[in-house]
């Protein structure tokens, strides 16, 4: 398979000695990069390029930097712009901004300011390219979860087997459905098995007789969640069961098992090497996939619980309930021992108290402001930090009550433009992700 090409810098000005500067300096950077002295000429060819990053001049003649926004913005995965802007035009670059640009730079300006902006906006912009790839967003997509994300593209692009270890609540399930629909496999039958509830009946039903799990998976995934959990008395069954049929396969020339995908709860210690569950676990030789809990990614929680009461107020049939400061603070501050299965409850229930009383979420989770306080300060959650969690929190809020209009944005939260502006920049919230 062919490596994808490094991401590009396209330029797109009508001055030549522009055009001839920044493509002298971005080569001397070690960094790709093709000018164009035309918004039509570029968008015509963009399709050749993997392009990472737009850098347009706001005033040209036939096509401004402005009609080149909005022809991207019409594209599906439209890459970032930045904005090239003579001294005194701010106020039509935060325009620009508000119609999706990444960023705006105002002329005189150092290049490498301009590299540091393009860098950052290819980073971004792949990141959030990968996650279009998975079709979901399993945990969140926060920097804190760079690693275990790029992990997850790398298991879902193999043939291996995966272990996928977690507490309880992480979605697991969740990571396993979407390790399959991106792989090879995505395309054939993917089998979950919970081994919570496994029986002796069920066992022989679904391992042993015609028409098994195995079988059906055959060429796709079989997912063994809660392997840990299997009964003992199914363990050694499953153990030669699969020695057998791994033994058979080796003798024959094309593969007849399934992919197979399991998750336990914890590691596997020292300890615990003899067991018949480590000779299971030894046997499948899966790639180790941990999964974050969600006090270890905080960045998401809000995201994630956002998605979580959309989901239940459409389920529902009934308005979203507006989160006051406490709410930010509880949901902030709690630890989420149940992780991204407890977030999702608390949201469902938050929802449905509400259409009949107004509820707290400190009081779904039972959790007095004392206490609320001491959580915080334990994860450095000085009161600057929350308070703008809180700010952010309901800017975006507003964002989506009002489809992205900025006039009815600045109305209900009774903030001034320019205000409102400064905040949108601040806080990387682009208005282009809330347009009906």
């Amino acid at each position: 398979m062919n490596e994808p090409s490094p991401p590009i810098i396209i330029i797109v000005d009508d001055d030549q000695a522009m055009r001839e500067s920044l493509l002298d300096y971005f080569s001397r950077a070690k960094l790709l990069a093709k000018a164009y002295a035309s918004g039509k000429k570029m968008l015509s060819e963009l399709h050749k390029h993997n392009v990472g990053v737009v850098i347009c001049d706001l005033k040209m003649p036939q096509m401004s930097g402005m009609e080149v926004l909005d022809a991207l913005q019409s594209g599906e995965n439209s890459p970032p712009l930045i904005m090239i802007t003579a001294h005194g035009n701010i106020t039509t670059a935060v325009e620009a901004i508000k119609h999706g640009a990444y960023n705006f730079i105002a002329k005189p300006f150092n290049p490498q300011d301009l590299q540091k902006m393009a860098e950052l906006a290819i980073e971004k912009y792949h990141a959030n390219l990968e996650f279009r790839k998975l079709n979901a967003h399993p945990l969140g997509n926060s920097l804190g979860l760079q690693d275990f994300n790029t992990q997850l593209l790398s298991c879902a692009n193999t043939r291996d087997n995966v272990l996928i270890i977690g507490e309880k609540g992480v979605e697991k399930a969740l990571v396993a459905k979407t390790l399959h629909q991106h792989s090879q496999f995505g395309t054939k039958p993917f089998v979950h098995i919970n081994c919570i509830i496994i029986s002796e009946r069920f066992f022989e039903k679904h391992f042993l007789e015609e028409g098994n799990s195995i079988s059906r998976a055959s060429q796709g995934s079989l997912f063994l969640e809660n392997l840990d959990q299997l009964p003992l008395e199914s363990r050694s069954k499953l153990l030669e069961l699969l020695t057998d049929k791994i033994a058979a396969q080796v003798c024959k020339s094309e593969s007849t098992l399934p992919r197979f995908i399991y998750s336990i709860a914890n590691p596997i210690t020292a300890e615990k090497t003899h067991t018949i569950l480590n000779k299971i676990c030894t046997l499948l030789n899966g790639r180790k996939l941990l999964v974050p809990a969600l006090r270890e990614h905080r960045e998401d929680i809000f995201e994630l619980f956002n998605h979580y009461i959309a989901q239940s107020a459409a389920h529902y049939q009934t308005s979203i309930p507006t989160l006051s400061e406490q709410d930010i603070i509880a949901l902030s501050a709690y630890d989420w021992p149940g992780n991204q299965q407890q977030l999702k409850q608390i949201a469902e229930q938050f929802i449905l108290l509400n259409r009949s009383v107004n509820t707290s979420i400190s009081h779904l989770l039972s959790v007095s402001p004392t206490e609320m306080i001491d959580i915080g300060n334990t994860f450095n959650k000085n009161l600057r930090g929350v308070m703008q969690d809180f700010e952010k929190q309901l800017i975006t809020q507003a964002m989506i009550e009002c489809s992205g209009n900025i006039s009815q944005v600045c109305e209900l939260l009774k903030t001034p433009r320019r205000t409102l502006n400064e905040k949108l920049l601040k806080y990387d919230i682009n208005r282009s992700a809330f347009l009906s």
